[in-house]
Parts: structure tokens; sequence; C-alpha cells
């Protein structure tokens, strides 16, 4: 999938490029310029094999595919379309992805959106009926049980799926495997999934106020840290009107994040880890207390010590963000999907940036990806799987071509964030993901860094030591179920 991002800065280049040498060819008064080529400029207009083209020759005699989707924070939008192209830029490109498909096999894509927990209540009614009613599931972490369950088709034996390619997630692929063995996945297949990275944005105008350096040439040098981090931040809240308090409505915040999302984006980001996999693909409980505990007290003095807005309570969600849009913060931790919805507004100009590593020797900048990021499965019954394993690659190819190359224009679409300096950091931003098993199978202890920055705790080995053993036998029978399901 990293590859297909690349394309994004490789267009956008593109497009200066053509606007350069058009405005060369009328400063020198050629007339005939746009008719006259070179073998490289012909060359170059030449039209790319499509990756569709491995696909042609198959038909379906209009069967229709029955997708069920979660509809969290937008993520039917993986599928379900306004039937039409209407301008918005994610529903014109998911619409051309379905109906090339579509084309391409001769079906007809249906698609339907419900809860998270519906659909997979959904799909294990059906598998334990032995019905069909639906061949592809799109939904979140909450579809994990079915796959230890028994309920789900491993893609890794669904003909035609080549999980190989470079339109499916590796790193989802790594982090959701168990003895070889993979259940679900993600990808092109799913732009709400590959929005669902975790991200920091800033505001350049009070960066600007402040005299300080914009942090761009810090992250593409490889250099941004969570010591960086905490350094720039240390200072910048105030209490501006001099109540004595901080609050929301009145005063200035260094950082302003959220329990459920932040912490994990900061921990993986700077590489933390609760498991391993050993030489057979076995998740197992691996704890680096002393790389944790560092992690820890810098994302504790970020977040506590030096004064940020850290919103605990779900019924005030939503001023993670409201606070950045209003100009009364200098960061804030987000999610790419939720760049839009919650800044469209916002009158300051604002810059983004991957999350910081630990330090300047680990190797690239790592992405949480959270429980929200969509997965898709197919349910063990599925009654034809060449057919289904043959439209789940086309779709998953066909997004790689179709979708992904125009996703810069769905994420920065804001008015404030066209710049050529967020476009790069998109691409470090989706480089790496991270899939964490025991977070993603909420093993027990998985939530410790959320528990104790909600109770400004510091001790960690104490608070790891009390989930230790459950946590390992919890993983422990994970893996036996995987291991004991009969294929």
């Amino acid at each position: 999938m990293k590859q297909r991002l690349a394309w994004i800065l490789a267009l956008l280049m593109a497009g200066c490029t053509v606007v350069s040498c058009g405005e060369t060819a009328s400063d020198n008064g050629n007339d005939n310029a746009e008719t006259q080529h070179t073998p490289a400029q012909t060359e170059a207009v030449t039209e790319a094999p499509s990756v569709l083209d491995a696909f042609a020759g198959k038909d379906f005699d209009g069967y229709t595919v029955n997708v069920l989707l979660y509809d969290q924070e937008d993520s039917h939008t993986d599928m379900v379309t306004e039937g039409k192209e209407t301008g918005d830029v994610l529903n014109d490109i998911v619409f051309r992805r379905n109906r090339a498909i579509e084309e391409l096999c001769n079906i007809h894509l249906e698609a339907v959106r419900d809860s998270d927990a519906n659909v997979a209540s959904a799909a294990k009614k059906e598998v334990t009926a032995g019905i069909n009613d639906h061949d592809l599931f799109f939904s979140n972490i909450t579809i994990m049980p079915l796959a230890s369950g028994g309920y789900l088709y491993a893609l890794n034996d669904l003909p035609h799926v080549d999980l190989s390619a470079a339109w499916w997630d590796q790193a989802a692929l790594t982090g959701l495997s168990i003895g070889g063995d993979v259940y679900m996945a993600t990808g092109d297949i799913s732009p709400s999934s590959l929005m669902t990275s975790s991200c920091l944005v800033f505001n350049k105008k009070l960066f600007a106020a402040n005299d300080m350096e914009l942090p761009y040439q810090t992250a593409a040098e490889g250099k941004w840290t969570l010591d960086k981090l905490a350094e720039m931040t240390k200072g910048l809240t105030q209490d501006l009107n001099g109540d004595g308090k901080l609050t929301f409505e009145d005063d200035l915040f260094s950082f302003s994040s959220w329990c459920y999302d932040s912490p994990y984006s900061l921990f993986y980001g700077a590489g933390g880890m609760l498991s391993r996999k050993n030489a057979e693909d076995i998740p197992e409980s691996f704890r680096d207390l002393d790389k944790i505990t560092a992690v820890y007290e810098t994302i504790f003095s970020i977040i506590h010590g030096n004064e940020s807005y850290f919103v605990t309570d779900i019924g005030q969600y939503p001023t993670t963000y409201e606070l950045f849009a209003n100009g009364k913060a200098y960061f804030c931790e987000i999610m790419l999907r939720k760049i839009d919805s919650n800044l469209r507004d916002m009158a300051d100009d604002y810059g983004i940036l991957p999350i910081p590593k630990w330090d300047e020797a680990q190797e690239t900048y790592l992405s949480c990806v959270n429980g929200a990021g969509a997965l898709v499965v197919v349910p063990k019954t599925a009654e034809d799987p060449e057919r289904t394993g043959f439209i789940l690659e086309a779709l998953a190819a066909g997004s790689s071509e179709i979708i992904t190359p125009s996703l810069y224009n769905v994420i920065t679409k804001s008015r404030n964030v066209r710049d050529a300096e967020s476009a790069d950091m998109v691409e470090l931003i989706t480089h790496q993901r991270v899939f964490d098993p025991v977070y993603m199978n909420s093993i027990s202890g998985y939530n410790f860094i959320q528990t104790m920055l909600q109770g400004k705790k510091t001790d960690v080995a104490s608070t790891l030591a009390k989930s230790e053993n459950s946590a390992e036998k919890a993983l422990n029978k994970l893996v036996d179920a995987y291991l004991s399901i009969e294929k």
C-alpha cells in the first residue's frame, strides 16, 4: 500500500511539471509548442497497464455481491456511495472503483450499513445458521472474536487472494495473523482504514506568534521525536484570564488530546509494544519494561507535566478538536479522517505531522491504527469461495489504482492545509502502521497507558505486574483457539 501512496507526491509533482512546461513554451513564443513532442514526452504520456488487466475475462452473470459495513465515523464510505458522482472526492473515487469492478466481473455491488455491533452479530448468526446473506463484512475490532471463534474464512486460503500484493497492508497482516492464518485484512480496499492512521496537527498562527520554527524539516530529517514534542510544548499553556484555573473556554493550551486515542497513538508511535511474534507466527506477551517506562514518562510529561488539555470524559470528547479549531492549542493529536470533519471551519492555518518517534535511531515513523479501523472479513460459510476471492482481490487491486492515489485530496482538502510540506507528512504518516495483537484483541493490560494517564499514575512496573499473568493466559487462550480452528 505504501507504494501506492508514493503516487500522491508523484502526481502533485507531475502537475507542477506540466504547468511549468506550458509556461516555458508560452514564454518562448512557440505557437506550435503544444503539438511538438519529443520522444521522451511521448513516452511520458503512454498509459501504463492497469492492475485490473489481470482480472479480465471473468463473468459472474450479474451476481449481486452483498456487503454489510459498519457505520462508525463514516466507515461505510469504503463501499457505500450516492450511486453517482456528486463532486465529493471520496464518494466519487469509491463510485468509480465500484463501477469498474462491476463492469469487469459482471456483478452488482449491494452495500448496506449498520452499527459495528450489528455487523458482528449478523456475521455470527449467518454462519451459525449456515446461510449466505452477505458475501463480505467490514467492521472494526468488534469482529475480532469471530476469528478465534471459527466463524471466518482464512483469507490466506481463499482462492485468488494474494495477501503479499501491495494493495494489502502488510503491517496489518503481520499484526493480525496467528500461526500463519489471517482472518481479517485491510489495505487499499478500505480508504477509511488508511485515514484512521494517527497524526498530529499544529497551529501555524500560534507558532508564528511565538517565533517557533515549523517542525516540517525536523520531521523530514527523521528527527521528530517524543522528547522534541515534550520540549516544544513546555511552557506554552497559559492562564489567559488569570483566574488560577485552566479551562476550555478561557485559556491557551500546549497540546490537546483524548484519552481513548492519544495515549495509544503516542505509545505505539514511539515504538512501544506489548507483544512480539515468534518464528511460528505466534504472538507472545512481551514487555520491555525499561523502554515502556521511559516512553510513558515522556508521554506523562507532555500530557500532565506540560499542562495539556486531556479529555477523559466521553461526553466532552468533541472538545478535543474544538479547542484546536478555535485556535486555543498549539498541537492536537488526531486521525487523518477527522481532520476535515473537525477542522474544516478553522480560521487559522495548520499543518500535519507524523506521531513522533522515540528517538532518531528509530527506523521510521509509526502510526497507530486504533480499534475503529476497518477490517474486511469473509464468512466461513461462503457459498462460492472462488467467486468471493476473485471479487475481493479485484476490489482491493482496483482500489490501489483508483482510490488511493486520490486520497491526498480527501485527507488534505481543508483549505488551510494545502501545502506541499503536509503532503510529504501524509506520506510519512501512512508509511508504516502498527497493529499490536494485544491491543487489537483487548488482552489484559492493553489499556494500561490510558488508565494510568487518566489517574495521573506514574508507577509503570507495578501497574503492568498486576496484569502480567492474566495477559499471558488470555493471549495463550487466543492462540489455542486459532490453532484449533477446523478449516
